[in-house]
C-alpha cells in the first residue's frame, strides 16, 4: 500500500512498493510488480541489482545515468565493457526515469517481479546489490557498493542503517560484497572486532597477514583522524616481504612497506617492475613506528604501525582497500618469487583476490605477437638463408614474402589490440620500455616492408651489383636482424608483464619462459648455423 524505505548507505535511500493485481495475493502473485526509487545525495549514476548468490557476476541490474532512461543490464564481469544492455525485448521497465535536481539524483522505475529468463524478485527474501558512481558517467564504482538481503514480506520492511547489523532481525541481512573480484568471500577475521584484536588473513600458503586498527579515544573508525594500523606479515622461510597499498590493484603507482631481514623496514614508491624503480620514499615520509623485519625459527616476520591517512599517500580505509603482497626467494631485494593483488575490507575482514581485467585481450595480443616474431619471421629468414635447400626458380622468395606478409598482418592486429586495450584501461600510451619498443618496432617493420617493395633489382647473371643494390641488401639485413632481436626481447618482457598483471602461478610462468627460450634458441641456431654453413660452402 505504502512505500517502504531502506537506507542503503549514508546519503543513499531505497524506497519500494509491491503492486498486487486485484484477485491476486502477493505470496504467489501472477503479474505482481515492484515500484522502486533510489535517492542519492549528489549527481551520479545509480544501480540496483538482483542476484541469486549476492555476487556481481551473473546478476542483473537496473542502471540509471542522468540524462538517459534507466535500463536493464546483464552484469557479465567487473569491467564496464562487460556490463551489457539486455536485448530490447527484455527492456520491460515502465515509468522509468532518472533526474539530477536540487543536489539529488533520483531514479524511479516499475519492474515485473517474475519475467521469463530473468532472476525473480520474490515476496520474501531477496539478494540485492547496490552501487553508485562518483559522477554521471558509467565507470568503476570504487568502494561505493554492497550486497544485502531484504525480505519484502516482512512487516515494516523499511530497515534503518543501524538495524542492518542486528543479528536478531531475520528479515534483513547485509553482506559485504567486494564486486571487483570473482572468488567467494572469505572472512579471515572470524567475526572478531579488528579494532580490538588482531585479525588474520592468509595471503597464500605459508604467508600470513595480521592486522589491527588503532582508533584514538573519541574517534570513530569510519571517519577517524589519526587512526593507525598495526600489521604483521609472517612468511615461512627467509626472504624479503612486502605489503602494498594501491588505488587500482596494479603495482605501478602504488606504495609499499618492504622488509628485508637485517635492514630497516621502509616505505617505498613502486614506479615500475625493475629493482631500480622501486625506491624508498623521502625521509620525511618514513613515518612507520615499531617497524622491524627479523628471521627467526624458520620464519621471516615483518611488523610495523602505519598512519592510515597521510598527505600525498594512498589512504588506508576502514572499508574496502586494494592491497598487493609479494615476497622474494632470498633476503636480497630482487624480482619477487610470488605476488598477488587482493581486496580487504578492514571493517569486516572480508578478503578476496583481485583479478585485473582484459586478460583475454592481452593473451590474444601475446599469442599474435609470438606467432609473428617467434614463428613466421624466423621461418621467413630461414627461407632466405637456406634457399639452397629449396627448389630453384625463386620459391624461397615466395615463401619469404608470404611468411613476412602473415607476420605483418599479425603484428598489426596485435599492435591494434594493445593500443585499444591500453585506452580502454585508461592507461597512458607508450609509457614503459615494452610499449615504446613496440611502437619503434611497428615503425621499423613498416619501413622494412616498404623497402622490400621498392628494392633495387638484382643484376642479371654475369653483371656486377650496383652500389645502390649492395647498400639496400646491407640495410635490409641490418634492419631485419635488429627487428628480430627486438622481437625476441619484447616477447620475453611480455611474458613477465603478463605474469605480473595477472598474478600467474610462478611455476607456470617459469615453464613458459623455459619453453620460450628453448624455441627461440632453436630458431637462432638454425639461422646462424645454417646461414654460416652455406656461406662457408660458397
Amino acid at each position: 500500500v505504502n512505500f517502504c524505505e531502506n537506507d542503503l548507505a549514508s546519503g543513499f535511500l531505497q524506497k519500494y512498493k509491491i503492486n498486487v493485481p486485484e484477485g491476486q495475493n502477493a505470496a504467489n502473485c501472477e503479474g505482481c510488480s515492484i515500484t522502486m526509487e533510489l535517492i542519492f545525495e549528489g549527481e551520479a549514476w545509480l544501480s540496483i541489482a538482483f542476484s541469486e548468490d549476492g555476487k556481481m557476476i551473473g546478476s542483473e541490474a537496473v542502471i540509471g545515468i542522468p540524462g538517459s532512461i534507466p535500463q536493464k543490464y546483464m552484469l557479465g564481469g567487473y569491467d564496464v565493457s562487460v556490463i551489457q544492455l539486455m536485448p530490447e525485448e527484455q527492456q520491460t521497465l515502465t515509468d522509468a526515469s532518472i533526474t539530477a535536481t536540487n543536489g539529488q539524483t533520483i531514479m524511479k522505475f516499475t519492474k515485473l517481479m517474475s519475467e521469463p529468463g530473468e532472476i525473480e524478485i520474490v515476496y520474501g527474501e531477496n539478494r540485492f546489490l547496490w552501487a553508485h558512481g562518483n559522477d554521471a558517467t558509467l565507470a568503476y564504482h570504487g568502494n561505493n557498493r554492497a550486497a544485502f538481503s531484504l525480505d519484502l514480506a516482512a512487516a515494516g520492511a523499511a530497515v534503518a542503517e543501524e538495524e542492518v547489523t542486528d543479528p536478531t532481525d531475520p528479515s534483513v541481512e547485509v553482506e559485504e560484497d567486494s564486486v571487483n573480484v570473482p572468488d567467494a568471500i572469505q572472512d579471515p577475521s572470524g567475526g572478531q572486532d579488528c579494532t580490538v584484536n588482531f585479525c588474520d588473513n592468509e595471503l597464500t600458503t605459508g604467508f600470513l597477514q595480521k592486522y589491527r586498527i588503532n582508533v584514538p579515544d573519541g574517534q570513530a573508525p569510519e571517519t577517524c583522524d589519526g587512526c593507525t594500523i598495526d600489521m604483521e606479515l609472517i612468511y615461512d622461510g627467509e626472504a624479503w616481504v612486502s605489503i602494498g597499498f594501491s588505488l587500482n590493484g596494479r603495482m605501478i603507482g602504488s606504495e609499499a612497506v618492504i622488509g628485508i631481514p637485517g635492514s630497516t623496514t621502509l616505505k617505498y614508491n613502486l614506479n615500475g617492475y625493475t629493482d631500480n624503480l622501486v625506491q624508498p620514499m623521502p625521509q620525511e615520509q618514513q613515518t612507520l613506528t615499531d617497524a622491524s623485519t627479523v628471521f627467526q625459527n624458520g620464519q621471516t616476520i615483518m611488523k610495523f604501525t602505519k598512519i592510515m591517512k597521510e598527505p600525498g599517500e594512498v589512504e588506508i580505509l576502514f572499508g574496502d582497500n586494494d592491497f598487493l603482497w609479494a615476497h622474494g626467494s632470498a633476503p636480497a631485494l630482487t624480482y619477487h618469487a610470488s605476488r598477488s593483488a587482493f581486496v580487504l575490507n578492514l571493517s569486516s575482514g572480508a578478503a578476496q583476490e583481485l583479478t585485473a581485467p582484459n586478460k583475454g585481450l592481452w593473451l590474444a595480443h601475446g599469442v599474435m605477437l609470438f606467432l609473428a616474431w617467434g614463428v613466421f619471421v624466423p621461418f621467413a629468414v630461414q627461407a632466405s638463408l637456406l634457399r639452397k635447400l629449396l627448389p630453384e626458380g625463386g620459391i624461397w622468395l615466395q615463401i619469404h614474402r608470404g611468411l613476412n606478409t602473415i607476420s605483418l598482418a599479425l603484428f598489426i592486429a596485435g599492435f591494434a589490440i594493445s593500443v585499444a586495450t591500453t585506452k580502454k584501461e585508461e592507461q597512458p600510451h607508450f609509457s614503459n620500455p615494452h610499449r615504446r619498443m613496440g611502437l619503434a618496432m611497428f615503425i621499423m617493420a613498416i619501413l622494412q616492408v616498404i623497402g622490400g617493395i621498392v628494392r633495387p633489382h638484382n643484376p642479371l647473371e654475369g653483371e656486377k651489383k650496383k652500389p645502390v643494390r649492395v647498400g639496400w641488401e646491407v640495410g635490409h639485413r641490418v634492419l631485419g636482424v635488429s627487428l628480430l632481436a627486438c622481437g625476441f626481447w619484447q616477447m620475453y618482457e611480455g611474458i613477465l608483464l603478463y605474469g605480473v598483471k595477472y598474478s600467474t602461478d610462478e611455476s607456470d610462468e617459469e615453464a613458459i619462459t623455459i619453453a620460450y627460450w628453448v624455441w627461440i634458441s632453436v630458431m637462432i641456431a638454425v639461422m646462424v648455423l645454417g646461414g654460416a654453413f652455406f656461406k662457408f660452402r660458397n
